[in-house]
C-alpha cells in the first residue's frame, strides 16, 4: 500500500516512488509486451516511443485491474471508489553519442482548490518501471512541488476557472513565471511505480545508458470526478473503455465507467 508519509510526499512533492507487489514474472511480461508493442525501429530517427489506450494483452491488463493500484489511488485521492482514467505505454532506448538533455512540461491544470478537496478533483497517476531506471537511462525530469505553484497560479485565472479541473499539454515555455525548484531525475528500480501529478512540471530525458527504459502508465480519478479531455483523446477513451470493461474480470469490470 502507500503509507501516510508518502501520500503527504504525493501531496506536497508531486511524486512518490513506492513498491508494488508484482513479482519479477509479472514485470517481466510486460516489459516483453512493451518492447514487442515500441519496437526500435533504426529507419524511423527516433529513439522515443509511446502510444495510448490501444492494447489489451493480458500481461498489462492484468496490472490495471491488480488491486493494489485502486487502493493505492482511493487512499491518494481520499475516496472510497475510482475509476480508469487512462494508460500508456513508454519506451525509451539507447542514443549513441547523444548528449543528455530533457524538455519540460505539463499534461493537467486543476486549482489549489482541486488538489485540497475531498475526493481529490485531480488525476492519479502511476508510473510503473518495467526496467531499473538511473541518472543515465533516460530519468523522468521533475520539479518538486511545481503543481502546487501552478494550481495556485491557475485558481486566480478567472477564465480557467470553469475549464478544470483537464487534461492539456502546456511547455515550459508557455508557463507562468515562477519560483520553480530545479529540475531533478527521478530514479527507480524495475518493479516499483511512482505515483505523481502529471500537474507538476515534468518532462523526458534521453537515454544516454546502454538499455531501455520502459514504463507502463495508468491513471484513475474518483469515482464521480470529471476531468476534461481534448475532444480527440475523449473520444480514444470512450471506445477504449467500452473494451476493456468487456475484456476484465468481471469482479474487477467495476474500475471501468462507460
Amino acid at each position: 500500500m502507500i503509507g501516510v508519509s508518502q501520500t503527504e510526499k504525493f501531496t506536497e512533492l508531486g511524486a512518490v516512488t513506492i513498491d508494488t507487489p508484482l513479482s519479477d514474472g509479472d514485470i517481466a511480461a510486460a516489459a516483453v509486451t512493451v518492447k514487442r508493442l515500441l519496437p526500435f525501429d533504426a529507419l524511423s530517427g527516433s529513439y522515443r516511443y509511446s502510444t495510448t489506450c490501444s492494447y489489451y494483452d493480458p500481461a498489462l491488463l492484468n496490472i490495471i485491474q491488480h488491486p493494489f493500484f485502486e487502493d493505492v489511488a482511493c487512499t491518494v485521492l481520499r475516496t472510497g471508489a475510482v475509476h480508469f482514467f487512462q494508460t500508456a505505454i513508454l519506451a525509451t532506448y539507447p542514443q549513441p553519442g547523444a548528449v543528455f538533455s530533457y524538455d519540460q512540461h505539463i499534461d493537467l491544470q486543476y486549482a489549489l482548490l482541486d488538489l485540497e478537496a475531498t475526493p481529490r478533483r485531480i488525476v492519479c497517476t502511476f508510473f510503473l518501471w518495467l526496467t531499473d531506471v538511473s541518472e543515465k537511462r533516460a530519468p523522468m525530469m521533475w520539479r518538486p512541488g511545481s503543481h502546487r505553484l501552478l494550481a495556485r497560479a491557475w485558481e486566480e485565472q478567472a477564465a480557467l476557472r470553469d475549464q478544470m479541473p483537464q487534461v492539456i499539454g502546456v511547455k515550459m515555455e508557455d508557463l507562468p513565471v515562477l519560483d520553480f525548484a530545479q529540475p531533478q531525475p527521478l530514479l527507480a528500480r524495475a518493479g516499483q511505480a511512482t505515483v505523481l501529478s502529471t500537474a507538476m512540471v515534468h518532462g523526458a530525458s534521453s537515454n544516454v545508458d546502454n538499455a531501455p527504459r520502459m514504463a507502463f502508465v495508468m491513471t484513475f480519478v474518483a469515482a464521480g470526478v470529471k476531468v476534461g479531455l481534448p475532444e480527440a483523446q475523449q473520444r480514444t477513451k470512450e471506445a477504449y473503455d467500452a473494451e476493456l470493461k468487456y475484456r476484465l474480470r468481471p469482479e474487477r469490470a467495476h474500475l471501468v465507467k462507460v
